[in-house]
């Protein structure tokens, strides 16, 4: 292997792709927190917790609840569905290719936003049924883009395999550092999008306990956020 030329320049330790991937992450924990004080307990993001959800509600004959989790469940599935039919690397350019589905996400948020000051959230309600439709589509979109942004290893939805690789990179680093490589770049963003997921989850609880009106609007923010870095920095990368 060629060794590198002192002229080389450094690899940033984050690129900035990875702020628009921490926004992401933001999305879906102040997501997941919304859905589940204010969304009849379900997880619209986390399908791990949303099975588990599931599970329970069918063990413990609650129908009710049974059904808001699987309407979770459909809506996320069709949201990575869609997202992946509409994929086409074939555009060539990143930008081009991951415009529609970033604007496949804000359309579902954007819709989400408009029916929270509309519906019926009550349980039982067509309306409850339709935000968390429209909520887990949009992050089953987000899911999806979230793959084929080249950040390897980083996820803006799953994170329990993320949590087990930034925990076997900092205890091989640090039990066994003759064996395990230090703690590098890829760890360190790991555990950016990790903190950013419960910033989101965070933000979202703090304003539900206020009862500030604005718990709707964060996924939505945090998404329009993350596109315009993502815009701006695929725009920067082509001059």
């Amino acid at each position: 292997m060629a060794k590198s030329s002192r002229s080389d320049p450094p690899v940033p330790y984050f690129a900035p792709t990875d702020f628009g991937l921490g926004l992401l992450a933001l999305a879906s924990g102040s997501t997941d927190v919304m859905s589940f004080l204010m969304l009849g307990n379900t997880f619209t993001s986390a399908m791990t917790g949303n099975t588990a959800l599931l599970a329970i509600a069918i063990g413990q004959g609650q129908l009710a609840s049974a059904l808001l989790s699987f309407l979770a469940l459909v809506g996320f599935v069709f949201g990575v569905a869609a997202a992946t039919a509409i994929y086409n690397p074939s555009k060539g350019a990143t930008r081009a290719v991951l415009r529609p589905l970033f604007l496949l996400e804000i359309a579902c948020l954007a819709c989400f936003v408009a029916a929270w000051y509309f519906v019926d959230r009550q349980a039982q309600s067509v309306g409850l049924d339709a935000l968390i439709l429209l909520s887990a589509t949009a992050m089953g979109v987000q899911a999806v883009v979230a793959r084929h942004i080249n950040a390897p290893g980083i996820n803006t939805i799953v994170f329990t395999s993320t949590l087990v690789s930034i925990v076997m990179a900092v205890a091989g680093a640090l039990a066994r550092p003759s064996l395990h490589s230090p703690v590098g770049r890829n760890t360190l963003r790991q555990i950016e999008i990790f903190l950013a997921y419960g910033l989101g989850g965070l933000a979202a609880a703090f304003v539900a306990w206020r009862q500030i009106p604005v718990i709707q609007w964060i996924p939505f923010t945090a998404v329009l956020a993350a596109i315009t870095c993502c815009e701006l920095t695929l725009t920067a990368n082509k001059k």
